[in-house]
């Protein structure tokens, strides 16, 4: 379960950069991108970014449900929005890419071809199915999570150019075991062995506050707080938002854990990391 902390600062003036966000352009927001920045302006927001779906993982297994972002669509609308807003806020053009070892050379592609700002690295997928689906809760937890784990650090080793590391823990949001959390102790080696790799590869932790429940954070504090005990610098904060009620979702949480430990979040300008 999460840690108890304390708050040693007050971080509630502080603006944390939402970098994932949906509208639309992905198969299930129910956000209009233009809307979600007049939301961003209205609160006095300093940028705004998208992050849409581009799952060629689930295209290359047939999953109709998940439909691909059209690249050049979304980047002309966010290129309008660039134009029309310049004066107002700042917009971040990033993709969030559903690995598979099959869909790299797609991802690489990808990446050469469109000026992204940044690439989220996600896990959605095992034994060909959808983590929140029950055909991968049908095995014990500690199993499934194993093998879920065993996923993202093949996908922290993807090559092709991404910066952070979406949701670690997202079997989690959807779970039905009495006892769902994914802990750093049930799965010491591997979660090691991921976030050395993460600050082997300098590549940044989502602190994602998407968890469908009373929990604030994925990863758990537990696994946040080996990360830092490690070394680990690099966070990014993500609501994970498909819809306007849940705009920028628990960022003040965010911001207190992370002052808590005396660390900060970043965003990214043209695939650059900028601290916050």
């Amino acid at each position: 379960s999460d840690l108890d902390y304390n708050i040693s600062m007050n971080s509630k003036d502080k603006f944390v950069t939402d970098l994932h966000q949906h509208s639309t352009f992905s198969y299930d927001g129910r956000q209009n991108a233009e809307e979600v920045v007049k939301k961003a302006i209205e609160n006095g927001d300093k940028r705004v970014c998208f992050s849409e779906h581009y799952d060629y993982d689930c295209f290359l297994l047939g999953i109709s449900s998940a439909p691909l972002v059209n690249p050049d669509e979304y980047k002309a609308e966010i290129t309008r929005l660039k134009a029309k807003y310049s004066d107002k806020i700042e917009i971040l053009f990033g993709i969030e890419f559903g690995y598979s070892k099959e869909a790299v050379e797609k991802y690489r592609e990808l990446t050469e071809k469109y000026d992204f700002d940044y690439v989220i690295n996600s896990v959605h997928l095992l034994y060909g199915k959808d983590c929140c689906k029950k055909e991968f809760l049908k095995k014990d937890k500690v199993t499934a999570y194993g093998d879920y784990l065993k996923t993202v650090l093949e996908s922290v080793n993807a090559d092709y150019k991404w910066q952070i590391v979406g949701h670690l823990s997202y079997p989690v949001r959807y779970a039905t075991y009495e006892n769902r959390e994914l802990l750093y102790d049930e799965h010491r080696e591997i979660i090691d062995e991921i976030l050395n790799t993460i600050i082997r590869w300098n590549k940044y932790l989502e602190i994602n506050t998407s968890s469908k429940d009373e929990r604030v954070f994925s990863p758990e504090i537990g696994i946040i707080k080996r990360y830092i005990d490690l070394g680990g610098e690099n966070f990014t904060y993500g609501s994970d938002s498909h819809d306007l009620s849940r705009y920028r979702e628990k960022c003040d949480k965010v911001a207190e854990l992370l002052a808590f430990f005396g660390k900060t979040t970043s965003f990214f300008r043209e695939m650059r990391p900028v601290a916050e």
